[in-house]
């Protein structure tokens, strides 16, 4: 169950990159952070409230869209994840709403899964960068993973950290 599920998860994240228009902007390129995370997962499980730090290393296929992979260290697990953001600042509208270009929201889409006891899922969430430079930003997630087969109903993720685009 989980080997397929890992491959329409990644051809869901692929695919809007593959038909991604090149031209549409220059702001492409990798980008790397650290963060702090927080795991609350739901239902009997052995997992438990869980703290650490997660690495991120990602590329931004056009301005508005990147693919990222994710490792997490936490206290008696491993959480790995792989995911598509969906940055909400390409409207008129939206930087008339906020009224301040530094803020930039984003959707997530992507699995993740723990070392630990073997449990994966799909996961969706919102996050914020705020931008202290071009290159460096401070960034916050909340995603919710769904459990598949496993004895955990959902897993709520918190995460806080910094990212360098290069």
């Amino acid at each position: 169950m989980k080997k397929p599920f890992f491959a329409v998860a990644l051809a869901l994240m692929l695919f809007p990159a593959a038909f991604a228009d090149e031209e549409a902007s220059n702001e492409t390129g990798w980008y790397s952070g650290a963060a702090a995370q927080l795991v609350l997962p739901q239902g009997g499980s052995r997992m438990h409230r869980l703290g650490g730090a997660a690495a991120r290393v990602g590329y931004y296929f056009t301005g508005s869209l990147a693919f990222e992979a994710e490792a997490a260290w936490l206290e008696n697990a491993v959480g790995l994840s792989a995911r598509a953001l969906w940055h909400l600042h390409g409207w008129d509208e939206f930087n008339m709403l906020f009224g301040y270009e530094r803020f930039d929201p984003f959707l997530s889409l992507g699995a993740r899964g723990w070392i630990h006891d073997g449990q994966v899922g799909p996961s969706a969430g919102v996050g914020a960068f705020y931008y202290l430079t071009d290159f460096w930003a401070l960034r916050f997630d909340a995603d919710v993973t769904l459990g598949l087969d496993t004895d955990v109903e959902t897993a709520f993720t918190l995460s806080a950290g910094l990212q360098y685009s290069f």
